[in-house]
């Protein structure tokens, strides 16, 4: 009984240790993603870096582009489409709001499928 016990208190504490060493959204501004440019890149890293972008588009876009972190780089808040790579299609589609000059990351690998300028209906984009 104590082993159980002990397990179900050692796995939050290790789920807040991955939490913890998650890098934060200001470190993926990499030089690679210019000014007023979206961009997507295909592998997960931390820091700067000079892989280049799966996507990098200054409009609109719609396409397929593998992602496993993003960056909005321009002064508007964008809507992002995007679907789980590992259904190969047949899975559901999801949307998102990226504020302007953000970024963050997918925990599992995706595919970015379309990318709009968000019309400002009064609701938080977060």
């Amino acid at each position: 009984m104590r082993l159980k016990a002990l397990a179900l208190a050692v796995v939050p504490a290790a789920f807040l240790g991955v939490m913890a060493a998650a890098p934060t959204a200001s470190a993926w501004s990499s030089a690679n993603c210019p000014v007023g440019s979206f961009c997507v890149w295909p592998e997960y890293w931390y820091g700067d870096t000079d892989m280049t972008p799966s996507l990098a588009t200054e409009t609109e876009w719609s396409g397929t582009a593998p992602g496993h972190i993003f960056y909005n780089n321009t002064s508007q808040d964008m809507t992002m489409t995007y679907a789980i790579t590992a259904d190969a299609g047949q899975g559901p589609t999801y949307t998102t709001c990226v504020n302007a000059v953000s970024g963050s990351y997918f925990t599992m690998p995706m595919t970015v499928t379309a990318l709009t300028w968000r019309e400002d209906d009064g609701t938080p984009c977060y």
